[in-house]
């Protein structure tokens, strides 16, 4: 994956008096062309070597171009203004938003403007155009990510021009730069007239800290003018700083934003005081909240009864916070949870992890800890049961660095349905399609007492009413019997009983319904009612967890059906949607 940092960022101007002109761009040091010459005729003496000051990227900004050359091709028509723009040289590209000045008298409200009065001379400034410069070979969201960064400082700009003339002032002060630098004598110029506006100019160094906020962390929190605030992040930035082989792009994390429920919770990423600290002072007073008691041991719906929230509120929150790679989706912490390593851990003892986990615990060895979870155990199992309190909470708090650090991967148990004889489904008798309870042999029979069949209940008739799912078979038992095709005779409350079982698993198919029947654990009324209750979930798309949390059940309850039907169903453990993009290599 390319390298999503921007090389250089520019800003152009259009104006009536100067024409078009670069007004400042960041980095400013310029490396001077050097001859390329190539090894295959460096040996010929006749060989004409040129410089080749083609535009080229070097670890100290963009090289190659003269800023006449950069205005004239950034400085477009006032007919493309307000529209992306976007031009590709050699392996370069350029991403901008050109902005007209005089649209803004449309869209504001000149009687609540808090600056003077917006009738004054009008702008020598007629278009103007933030302009990053970045690889060509980057992905097309990363195109967008700056297209729309480029957009919003547009409109910030040309908010406070309107206001009380920003960009005019500042651009005055870059010409002024400029024309100081140009006055000089070629020995004692400086550099770049760009060095000396940084000290002067408030836009220049705003351009400067969104280029070094973008290449440091993928987070621009700015303020224009000490008074629009521009707050933006680059997901491909912001999630895979500490990340090295696994690359995440934007679309895996909103994927891991949708699949957010009730029973997760949200561990936070950062420092807890210093992210308090990095919120704007009018952020929501719910965010700060949330913040405060956040905890990995606890849901976010506990959440939501402790902090007097709505989930819905708290879903948007959290979602804030995992795409501003301030903290991450788990399951809460509990001892019957399923921890290994990461395949993306570095187990280098040399690794500066090994450093901070050392200063976090002092004596302790992080590669000894990350060997204890090379094979997946219960949390619970890694607990000295003759420890002390102290090394418990200890554990704890050991395993909660790793996941902020994304060492360990939870695992979690899905269950997959299976037929046992698939080839009976076609082939299968009467005798094999029913379930046990529903054949009952001749001398069974014979011992009942018959009575008449005016006095049976039958399926949907009036006296009986339909036959509800959740009622008990033996409400419905009679002893009016008659004979089957294979000489047994088949009850009424038989009749009945695989009525009530067609119903219940109507959504298998033939095959698996007869697997089903065919488990012993079949035979009891209420597990069979539980089996089908659940049977949806057995497709490998909810693990325990969830099935626990939308059915209210326990634990030891599911874990006992899935010993009783243990015949047909079938498990296996990997991670949640919600927490497999962080650790899934992208090839």
């Amino acid at each position: 994956m390319a390298d999503c940092s921007p090389i250089s960022i520019i800003l152009v101007s259009s104006g009536s008096l100067r024409g078009d002109r670069l007004l400042f761009r960041y980095p400013y040091q310029e490396l001077p062309c050097k001859p390329a010459i190539s090894p295959a005729v460096a040996s010929n003496p006749y060989v004409l070597r040129e410089a080749d000051c083609s535009g080229s990227t070097s670890n100290q900004g963009l090289t190659g171009y003269t800023d006449k050359i950069l205005a004239t091709l950034m400085a477009t028509k006032t007919e493309l203004a307000g529209d992306k723009f976007e031009l590709k040289v050699d392996n370069l590209r350029f991403v901008g938003h050109p902005t007209l000045l005089h649209q803004m008298s449309s869209s504001i409200d000149l009687s609540r403007s808090d600056g003077p009065s917006p009738r004054r001379e009008p702008s020598p400034i007629i278009l103007f155009n933030i302009v990053f410069v970045i690889q060509a070979n980057v992905s097309p969201s990363l195109n967008q990510y700056y297209h729309d960064l480029s957009k919003r400082l547009a409109l910030a700009i040309r908010h406070e021009e309107w206001r009380c003339g920003y960009l005019n002032k500042q651009a005055q002060i870059m010409r002024d730069v400029h024309d100081e630098v140009s006055a000089m004598p070629e020995d004692s110029a400086p550099a770049s007239p760009f060095q000396h506006m940084i000290p002067r100019c408030d836009l220049a160094r705003e351009l400067r800290d969104v280029y070094t906020g973008l290449c440091d962390s993928g987070i621009v929190n700015i303020r224009i003018n000490s008074w629009i605030l521009v707050s933006f992040c680059l997901p491909h930035k912001v999630h895979n700083n500490n990340v090295d082989a696994a690359k995440i792009e934007p679309e895996a994390v909103e994927r891991c934003i949708s699949a957010i429920r009730p029973y997760h919770a949200m561990l936070l990423l950062v420092d807890r005081d210093g992210l308090l600290e990095e919120l704007p002072q009018d952020c929501s007073p719910a965010l700060t909240r949330l913040i405060r008691i956040a905890t990995p041991l606890k849901s976010l719906q506990c959440l939501s009864q402790d902090s007097d929230l709505a989930l819905s509120q708290i879903f948007q929150l959290v979602s804030h916070l995992v795409y501003w790679g301030k903290a991450t989706i788990i399951y809460p912490l509990a001892e019957s949870n399923v921890y290994t390593l990461s395949p993306n851990a570095k187990t280098s003892v040399n690794s500066l992890l090994c450093e901070k986990f050392l200063e976090q615990f002092p004596g302790v060895c992080l590669p000894a800890v990350m060997g204890d979870f090379s094979l997946p155990l219960p949390l619970g199992e890694h607990r000295n049961p003759l420890g002390l309190p102290q090394q418990q909470a200890q554990l704890v708090q050991m395993v909660v660095w790793m996941l902020q650090h994304r060492l360990l991967v939870q695992l979690h148990t899905y269950i997959y349905l299976m037929s046992i004889d698939p080839e009976a489904a076609g082939t299968g008798s009467a005798k094999s399609q029913a379930s046990p309870l529903l054949l009952v042999p001749d001398d069974a029979a014979r011992n009942r007492t018959i009575s008449g069949g005016s006095e049976a209940i039958s399926v949907g008739s009036p006296d009986g009413g339909e036959l509800e799912l959740s009622s008990s078979v033996e409400t419905y038992s009679t002893y009016s019997t008659e004979m089957g095709s294979d000489g047994m005779l088949i009850t009424k409350d038989a009749r009945l009983q695989r009525k009530l079982t067609e119903s219940l698993l109507s959504d298998l198919t033939e095959g698996e319904r007869m697997s089903v029947l065919k488990v012993p654990a079949a035979s009891n009324p209420e597990d069979l009612r539980l089996f089908a209750r659940l049977v949806w979930y057995f497709r490998g798309q909810h693990h325990l967890e969830e099935i626990m949390y939308y059915e209210n059940l326990r634990r030891s309850q599911l874990l006992t059906l899935l010993d009783k039907f243990r015949e047909v169903l079938i498990t296996c453990q990997h991670e949640d949607a919600a927490a497999a993009v962080f650790h899934t290599k992208q090839y």
